[in-house]
């Protein structure tokens, strides 16, 4: 009897040291501004202001700053994703334990607005009879669309068949649908990256070749492009929602062999698409071009088309940007959450021949600066 109090003594004394001390941490350790694992900026704590207290945002500050500054923090998402998986969780954080080490983004269909993803078409539609040249949209399918035999059991995705057949109902746009490609593909390359939401160099690379069919050009052979692995420990955005001690990193895997270029950044003028200072970073899928701008041009003097290519798109284009360097004279891409310019006006400046309109199906249903096309 005396040894279990003692027990429970000895337990009550240590938790109260392991608080008293975590607290103590939270004002002595210097605070992180970022977190380079969850690639955000975390809530710092502020000086205490009269005016914070009776608006109740100092009490939030100090609620939101101890949970991003708590010391090891890393390390206890660490064990509390360990504890989950051992528990049988399927999900923790947003994100989908799936077999062989894939983790997938858990998206419903309340999370995709249907009149938004609607209104985007019918955006698509007007773009596409406003003017004389040609227009593709590729919905790029999310890794539950194609991996479904690596979803956990009774795993609750979005419909993503219903997007594809409003997708489908577009007379003006040319729709590149790629689904069934990707899944005669699947067991051959991994076309997706286990710890993150975007497709591999494989994957664009298909993409690619889809792209060529359908405008009627011969695709150089992937070989002809010299895939590399430039790191062995790429941990991507869903790893980072729910970290784990078991969970392996992908490789990265870039075309190295690619043409000439003089690429031009927003202002920023460069010889190569790749930023290989990424490499050395969690987000290392920022490698191509070093992230996300609001404006990207490529020049290319050999080409085999000499003609400008515009891409309206997310992060998935990317990747698959390297492959049509060699088809291209000019390449253009427009991220729309990052230009704010008139795009009509760009319109007028590069008067292309051919628009890809490139997202991720899930995006292009949740994003919310599409509209950007007409103005």
């Amino acid at each position: 009897m005396k040894t279990t109090r003692l027990s429970y003594a000895i337990f009550f004394i240590l938790s109260v040291l392991f608080f008293v001390i975590s607290g103590f941490l939270l004002f002595l350790l210097p605070q992180r501004e970022f977190s380079e694992n969850e690639n955000r900026c975390l809530t710092t704590f502020r000086p205490p202001e009269i005016s914070g207290f009776l608006d109740t945002s100092m009490q939030q500050n100090l609620t939101d700053a101890a949970n991003d500054q708590f010391a090891g923090r890393d390390f206890w998402m660490k064990c509390a994703t360990s504890i989950q998986k051992a528990a049988g969780f399927q999900n923790a954080g947003g994100v989908y334990f799936g077999k062989d080490g894939y983790y997938f983004e858990r998206l419903l269909d309340s999370d995709l607005p249907k009149q938004r993803y609607l209104k985007h078409l019918q955006f698509l539609e007007q773009f596409a009879n406003n003017y004389d040249f040609s227009v593709t949209f590729l919905p790029v399918p999310s890794k539950g669309c194609i991996l479904e035999d690596k979803l956990p059991s009774h795993a609750v995705v979005y419909r993503s068949d219903r997007l594809y057949d409003q997708a489908g109902q577009l007379s003006s746009t040319s729709v590149l649908d790629v689904r069934q490609l990707f899944s005669d593909n699947k067991n051959r390359e991994q076309l997706y990256f286990k710890t993150d939401h975007h497709w591999t160099m494989y994957a664009a690379y298909l993409a690619y070749t889809a792209w060529c069919d359908m405008h009627g050009m011969t695709g150089a052979p992937l070989e002809q492009f010299q895939p590399e692995c430039v790191s062995n420990n790429f941990f991507g955005t869903l790893y980072s929602k729910a970290p784990g001690f078991d969970t392996q990193p992908d490789p990265l895997i870039l075309p190295v062999r690619l043409p000439k270029a003089e690429v031009i950044i927003d202002t920023k003028r460069t010889d190569c698409i790749y930023d290989n200072t990424k490499l050395a970073t969690k987000d290392k899928y920022g490698v191509y071009f070093g992230g996300n701008f609001g404006r990207i041009d490529l020049h290319m003097d050999n080409a085999v088309k000499d003609q400008t290519l515009l891409i309206v798109k997310d992060s998935f284009a990317n990747s698959l940007v390297p492959f049509l360097m060699n088809e291209y004279r000019h390449i253009v891409m427009i991220d729309f959450r990052y230009y704010h310019q008139p795009f009509s006006r760009l319109l007028e400046e590069l008067q292309p021949k051919e628009v890809l309109i490139l997202y991720e199906i899930s995006n292009f249903a949740q994003d919310t600066n599409f509209f950007k096309i007409l103005k």
